[in-house]
């Protein structure tokens, strides 16, 4: 292989399926994403006997609305983790520095564009969502543009194959999150000092991912359409990220308009616990999504073991999770949010079946996204629609809302999953990677 980093037709691609190498990186992934996830939990189960019902159903619609948002960041990390593999599996990993740096500031300018744009739309949602006070809406503004960043920046390092790295952030983000936020609601500063242990995260994620990214590599030049070709990869991201997003979390934002404060906060402390479904099926995501992008520029049958280890991890995830959850909810909301929150228990049955449904399809759906196919978009804004009229006309109760979701959730399952299998059809050899014939 040529010295400046261009590709080696003779070379073996790194994409093909390698239990060994497969097994190993996903304990690495695994392991950092459970600890940071289990940081999260902590936040959640802490700040929620700190502030309260009502100002904890407050941080937690905040909370949905900043994913929802943050679409930005998870599409441009999403787009940064497919160019990379593709740049790791074919052996043009010198390369990956420069292709981070360039992209980079487009980065930062979704960041701060989608920021205040949320800002100047908090007008509107403060007074529907009974939320006056100004600066939180500016903190979450600030979250959001730090969180984009973050994304993207995690998002180049998984691609990459640097999982250490990639893990690392999860535990950083987690620690930081759950130190800073807690000491600042400790201190009296309420859903203002949880946003800002928030934002502390994310600049974590920030400063661990990106240094180790864009430093050395090899130096290239970039074509006007090799960044055209990046921009429609974002938005096609982007509109099928945000459509998944918004049938993870819109139940909250209606949950918080048709409810009163107290119901509200049961609602969001029952969907944090079963959201813990969809993020343990997201953990074999994780490592999936990086496999099925190299594995389509090796053969069918690697991104067909991908797509029957997505299948079955994710069956397996679920399954034990809907049990163990269901069988324990009053125990576990008490033990978690504390009596308090008692009103939570109801609640879980119905959430963890909308959660569990949920998790089955987007399985798929991450993989679709990681090859590049996204036809799925047009069913998942179709569902969305459909979903939002239901639950603004007829979700007036926790029960409805949930009802509203599952039905819509059940009906993507076999949908998104044959689509999935769809791309077993066509060639596997996806576009090529960013043309390395420029480099310097």
């Amino acid at each position: 292989m040529k010295s400046n980093g261009s590709h080696d037709p003779l070379r073996t691609p790194r994409g093909s399926f390698e239990l060994r190498r497969f097994s190993s990186d996903a304990a690495l992934v695994i392991i950092g994403a459970g600890i940071g996830n289990a940081f999260s939990y902590v936040f959640h189960f802490v700040l929620s006997r700190r502030l309260g019902p009502g100002a904890y159903g407050t941080l937690v619609t905040f909370l949905s609305i900043g994913v929802m948002v943050s679409v930005v960041g998870n599409s441009l990390g999403t787009v940064a983790m497919q160019e990379t593999a593709k740049l790791w599996a074919t052996h043009l990993e010198a390369v990956i520095a420069s292709f981070v740096r360039r992209t980079l500031r487009f980065a930062l300018a979704a960041s701060i564009a989608i920021a205040l744009a949320l800002i100047v739309a908090s007008v509107p949602l403060a007074a529907y969502l009974h939320v006056q006070q100004p600066l939180l809406w500016a903190l979450l503004g600030a979250y959001v543009a730090v969180q984009i960043l973050a994304a993207y920046a995690r998002g180049a390092a998984q691609g990459a194959h640097r999982f250490v790295i990639f893990a690392l952030s999860f535990v950083g983000e987690g620690a930081v999150k759950v130190a800073l936020a807690v000491w600042l609601v400790i201190l009296g500063f309420g859903v203002a000092g949880a946003l800002g242990g928030l934002i502390a995260s994310a600049v974590t994620v920030l400063a661990i991912a990106l240094p180790p990214i864009i430093s050395g590599g090899t130096a290239r030049t970039w074509q006007q359409g090799e960044q055209r070709k990046l921009g429609r990869s974002a938005l096609l991201v982007m509109a099928v990220t945000g459509a998944v997003n918004a049938l993870l979390y819109i139940d909250m934002l209606f949950a918080k308009h048709h409810f009163r404060a107290e119901v509200a906060g049961y609602f969001g402390a029952a969907g944090t616990v079963a959201r813990t479904i969809p993020y343990a099926a997201s953990f074999i995501a994780l490592i999936l999504m990086p496999k099925a992008a190299a594995a389509i520029h090796v053969s069918r049958d690697s991104l067909a073991r991908v797509l029957a280890l997505a299948a079955g991890m994710t069956a397996a995830c679920v399954i034990a999770a809907l049990a163990l959850i269901n069988l324990l909810a009053h125990p576990i909301i008490g033990a978690t949010y504390g009596p308090a929150f008692t009103g939570a228990a109801p609640i879980l049955g119905a959430y963890t079946v909308d959660e569990a449904l949920f998790a089955l399809w987007a399985s798929a759906n991450a993989c679709l996204v990681a090859v590049g196919r996204y036809e799925v978009f047009g069913y998942l804004a179709v569902a969305t629609v459909v979903e939002a009229v239901a639950m603004a006309f007829f979700g007036s109760t926790p029960l409805r809302l949930l009802s509203i979701a599952i039905v819509v959730n059940a009906a993507l399952v076999p949908t998104v999953w044959l689509l999935a299998l769809r791309t077993l059809r066509a060639v596997p050899q996806a576009a090529s990677p960013l043309r390395a014939e420029n480099v310097l």
